[in-house]
């Protein structure tokens, strides 16, 4: 196996478990909701990550959160 071979299977797997902690973190996938909004919402400005992720920990956490 050649060092790139083995490094792009290290990248593989480590892409493989980023994305089965987010799955089981709960996170949403930024770039996943940036395709969608390309896909589906052209006239819309996607936002920054670091504004995607501040609106969810708002609607999560903030003072008009959904609470029990």
């Amino acid at each position: 196996m050649t060092f790139q071979a083995a490094w792009n299977w290290v990248k593989d797997i480590f892409q493989i478990l980023l994305y089965i902690g987010k799955g089981i973190s709960n996170l949403p996938d930024y770039q996943a909701y940036v395709k969608h909004l390309k896909e589906n919402h052209p006239d819309r400005t996607p936002p920054t990550e670091k504004e995607f992720f501040a609106e969810l920990l708002e609607n999560k956490y903030g003072a008009n959160a959904k609470r029990c």
